[in-house]
C-alpha cells in the first residue's frame, strides 16, 4: 500500500514546496484551528461556575454544549460550496471574523433559553471553517505530504484543549472585575484573536496557489498536476450536492466518522467535570489537571503520522488506535482510581487524534474536484452531530446516576464499532486509489461512486 501513502521519498521540488507551506500557510491554519477549537469547547472548563449563575442541570449543559452542532451541521456544506466560490482568503476571513463575534456574545447569556440560542449561533458562525481548511490545504499538497500537512493542522487541537484549559481556568480569577463573572471575562477575551486573525488572513493568505509570489513557476505548475485537489471551481454548483448525497461513500464516511469523535466530543465537554469528579477539585484546578490527557494525545498524533508516512501503512494503525480508545474510556468507567481514571482518558484522547489525520487524507483521496469540497463539508458537518448526541447522553446519564461512569462505557462502544469500519474503508480506499493512480482516464467521482 506504499505506493500511494507517500512511503518513497518525495522529490527536491516537493521538498521545496513543503517548507514554503510551513513558512507561509500552516502557521495561519495552524493558529486558526487552534482558536477555533478554544471557542467551542472553553464552554466544558466553564460548565462549574456557568451552571450555578444560569441553573443549569448537566443534562440542560450537555444540552448547551452539544447544540453547537446543529448549526454547525447544516451550514457545513453550504459554507464550503460558498468558500469555493467566492475563495478561501475571503470565506475563510468572514467565518472567523463571525465566529469571534459570537464567541464574545456568549458573555452576555443570561439564562437557559439564550444560552441555547447563542450555542446554535456559534455553531452556524464557525461552520465549514474545518473541512475548508482540509480542502484548501489539499490544493497545495501532493499525496506525499498531505498526511503531514494534516497531522500539523490537527496538531493545534490537541494543543488547544490543553492550552484551552489552562488559559480558561487562569481567566475564571478576573471573576468579579467590573462586576462581571470569571466565566463572562473568559468568552469576551477568548472571542478577539478570532477578530484578529481574520483581519489578517483577508489581507495576506492567498486563496490558491496560483495566487501565491512565493512560489515559483514551476513549484505552481507541479501543484496543479500532482496537488491532492486542484481547480475546485465548480463545487458551489447544486449538482455537486446531488452528486455526494448519491455516493455510499460519503454516508460510509459519515458513519464511521460519528463513530470516531462522540467519544471524543464527550470527553471533551466533560473531561473538566470527570476530573473534578474523580480528584474532587475546584473548577480551576480541574480545568489545569484536563491539559495533561491533550498533551498525551498531541505526541501519539505526531509519533503516529510520523510512522505512517515512513511506513506507507494505514490500515493497522487505524483499527489499533480505535480500540485503544475502547479500552480507555472502558479502564476511565471501571476503575475507583483517579490516576488510572486520567490515564484512560488520555488513552482515549490519543486513540482519536491518533487516527485524525490519516482519516482525512483518506477522505481527500476518495473525492477529487468539485466533488471534495462538498464531501468533505457533508463527512464532518453530519458527523459533528456526534458533538450533540454525545455530550447530552453524558449529561443525562449524569443526572441519573451521579456519575460519568455509564456514559463512558457507552461511548467505548463507539470507538470499537469505529475500528471495525475503519478497517473495511481504509482497505477499499487503498484500491480505489490504486486504481485511480493507474488508469488516469477513470473519473474520481465515479470511483468513489463504487
Amino acid at each position: 500500500m506504499a505506493n500511494h501513502l507517500g512511503a518513497s521519498a518525495p522529490p527536491e521540488i516537493e521538498r521545496r514546496i513543503y517548507r514554503k507551506l510551513l513558512l507561509r500557510i500552516m502557521p495561519i491554519i495552524m493558529i486558526g484551528m487552534f482558536i477555533s477549537y478554544i471557542d467551542r469547547a472553553n464552554i466544558g472548563v466553564l460548565a462549574e461556575p456557568m451552571s450555578e449563575d444560569l441553573g443549569l442541570t448537566a443534562s440542560a449543559f450537555g444540552l448547551a454544549a452539544g447544540l453547537f452542532y446543529i448549526g454547525y451541521c447544516f451550514m457545513e456544506i453550504p459554507s464550503n460550496m460558498a468558500l469555493a466560490k467566492f475563495g478561501a482568503r475571503r470565506w475563510i476571513a468572514r467565518i472567523m471574523f463571525s465566529w469571534g463575534a459570537v464567541t464574545m456574545l456568549m458573555a452576555a447569556v443570561q439564562n437557559e433559553f439564550t444560552l441555547y440560542v447563542v450555542r446554535i449561533m456559534l455553531g452556524v458562525a464557525e461552520a465549514g471553517f474545518s473541512p475548508g481548511a482540509l480542502l484548501f490545504l489539499a490544493m497545495w499538497c501532493p499525496p506525499r505530504i498531505l498526511t503531514k500537512a494534516y497531522s500539523l493542522m490537527n496538531l493545534a487541537v490537541p494543543f488547544a484543549l490543553a492550552t484551552g484549559s489552562v488559559l480558561t481556568s487562569a481567566l475564571l480569577s478576573l471573576d468579579g472585575l467590573l462586576g462581571l463573572a470569571g466565566w463572562r471575562w473568559a468568552f469576551l477575551l477568548e472571542g478577539l484573536p478570532a477578530l484578529l486573525l481574520a483581519a489578517y488572513i483577508w489581507f495576506r493568505l492567498p486563496s490558491s496557489p496560483t495566487e501565491a509570489h512565493w512560489l515559483s513557476t514551476e513549484e505552481k505548475a507541479y501543484l496543479a498536476e500532482t496537488g491532492v485537489q486542484g481547480n475546485n471551481a465548480s463545487a458551489h454548483e447544486p449538482r455537486q450536492l446531488l452528486a455526494v448525497l448519491r455516493r455510499p461513500a460519503a454516508w460510509m464516511f459519515t458513519v464511521l466518522y460519528f463513530c470516531m469523535t462522540i467519544g471524543y466530543w464527550s470527553i471533551t465537554y466533560f473531561l473538566p467535570t470527570i476530573v473534578k469528579e474523580r480528584f474532587e477539585l475546584g473548577a480551576a484546578a480541574a480545568g489545569l489537571v484536563s491539559a495533561l490527557p491533550w498533551v498525551f494525545a498531541a505526541v501519539v498524533m505526531l509519533v503516529v503520522a510520523r510512522t505512517v508516512t515512513r511506513t506507507g501503512e494505514r490500515t493497522w494503525h487505524l483499527t489499533f488506535l480505535q480500540l485503544a480508545g475502547a479500552v480507555g474510556l472502558t479502564i476511565a468507567a471501571s476503575t475507583g482510581s483517579a490516576v488510572l481514571a486520567l490515564v484512560g482518558v488520555s488513552l482515549a484522547g490519543a486513540g482519536f487524534f491518533g487516527s485524525l489525520s490519516t482519516f482525512q487524507t483518506m477522505q481527500a483521496q476518495a473525492f477529487a474536484g468539485g466533488l471534495a469540497a462538498v464531501a468533505l463539508a457533508m463527512v464532518n458537518g453530519l458527523a459533528s452531530l456526534s458533538g450533540l448526541a454525545g455530550p447530552y447522553v453524558m449529561g443525562v446519564l449524569k443526572d441519573a446516576t451521579g456519575s460519568t461512569d455509564r456514559g463512558l462505557m457507552i461511548m467505548s462502544t463507539f470507538f470499537v464499532a469505529a475500528a471495525i469500519m475503519v478497517n473495511f474503508m481504509s482497505r477499499w480506499t487503498d484500491r480505489v486509489t490504486a486504481i485511480l493512480s493507474n488508469e488516469p482516464a477513470v473519473e474520481p467521482a465515479t470511483a468513489a461512486e463504487k
